[in-house]
């Protein structure tokens, strides 16, 4: 698809949200991207919005993020909704208080201890996550190609590893778990069964999820520029929320 343009004919259609459940990225999706992670923020208008949606899905409203759970969980507060954090590795398929999260396995203690020290000696920021370790180069921009190469060079030693490349970010993250996975997962839950499934995202991690979500007679929606295989396409966090307000009418 093209990269360059918006038009009509990949602007995702006006549809019925009863029959779709809705998958969110987090940053850059529902949150504009801040220089410090941590300082990221879910604006007033846009928790109304979801707490619109959730209302109006029964519930079938997930967000599907790189972050932590607990991360995630943070940013949206008051409004508790299904998670799935570190791409797929941890997941709350329900918010009743009996549905526990689940986790797979984390990164091999001997990568983290490798790719923090890389941190420190390169300027950059580490960052720990139940499924993956990140290096942020947002403040040392400088820095992208020794990351890339470095997280490249550690997922090679590894079969059980991948890396992954988003904005401003390199990851060490496991093979075999992505949001395209925790995208399945929902999908043969109670709450998000015999729905389209809706799939919105901005980065490169959340390609796994559009490919799913299609997959299952769904769309993906790509926040943004860059290549992508989503179907529909829009250009900001401000346009997303324009188009949720417009299904929610």
């Amino acid at each position: 698809m093209d990269s360059t343009t918006l038009s009509p004919r990949n602007l995702p259609p006006v549809i019925p949200v009863e029959r779709h459940a809705f998958f969110l990225d987090l940053d850059g999706t529902l949150a504009p991207i801040v220089d410090n992670p941590e300082d990221a923020c879910l604006p007033e208008a846009t928790r109304h919005l979801l707490t619109r949606l959730v209302a109006k899905t029964d519930g079938a409203v997930a967000v599907i993020s790189g972050r932590a759970m607990a991360d995630v969980d943070r940013i949206l507060g008051a409004l508790r909704l299904p998670v799935s954090g570190s791409h797929g590795l941890e997941l709350r398929l329900s918010t009743a208080e009996d549905h526990a999260p689940e986790q797979s396995a984390g990164i091999p203690t001997p990568v983290i201890d490798r790719v923090e020290e890389f941190a420190v000696l390169h300027g950059v920021t580490s960052e720990r996550k139940p499924g993956a370790i990140a290096l942020h180069y947002r403040k040392a921009p400088d820095q992208e190609d020794a990351c890339r190469g470095f997280v490249d060079t550690l997922v090679g030693e590894d079969s059980s590893l991948r890396g992954l490349h988003g904005k401003m970010v390199s990851e060490v993250a496991l093979k075999g778990v992505d949001k395209g996975g925790a995208v399945a997962r929902f999908m043969a839950s109670p709450a998000f069964a015999d729905r389209l499934p809706v799939m919105v995202g901005d980065d490169v991690t959340d390609e796994d999820g559009f490919r799913a979500a299609q997959a299952m007679g769904g769309f993906g929606i790509k926040i943004g520029q860059g290549p992508t295989e989503a179907q529909h396409r829009i250009e900001d966090v401000a346009g997303f929320a324009d188009w949720l307000e417009e299904i929610l009418r």
